[in-house]
């Protein structure tokens, strides 16, 4: 999948991960500080995509494995957060789609022009 040997410092999309990071851990904490209700499976998804973004973006020359590249592909077509969205009927799934368009976008389409 990833021939081209790409790394995430070529994609160029740290920020954009790590924007994501930042706010799925800020939204469990809102769930948590004010009492929403939530599934516990929201948690657990919310820190795998968190561990998941440390471990790509803690070597940005890295070369990007298959598997990785999967997950960034469904990152990038918002398959991930709809599977987050699912766990909790609390908060706004609009804001949270409005909010993370432009990074998830933006790594659409630079995925999209390396051929993803």
């Amino acid at each position: 999948m990833n021939s081209k040997q790409l790394t995430l410092r070529d994609l160029n999309i740290k920020d954009e991960l790590l924007f994501i990071k930042f706010y799925y851990k800020y939204l469990l904490s809102y769930c948590q500080e004010y009492d929403l209700q939530y599934n516990g499976l929201l948690a657990v998804e919310i820190i795998k995509l968190g561990e998941f973004i440390d471990k790509i973006t803690s070597d940005e020359d890295a070369v990007i494995k298959d598997n990785d590249m999967k997950y960034l592909i469904r990152i990038a077509e918002g398959r991930v957060f709809k599977q987050i969205d699912e766990l909790s009927p609390m908060y706004n799934r609009k804001n949270t789609h409005d909010i993370l368009k432009i990074p998830r976008y933006k790594m659409y389409h630079i995925l999209e022009r390396h051929g993803f």
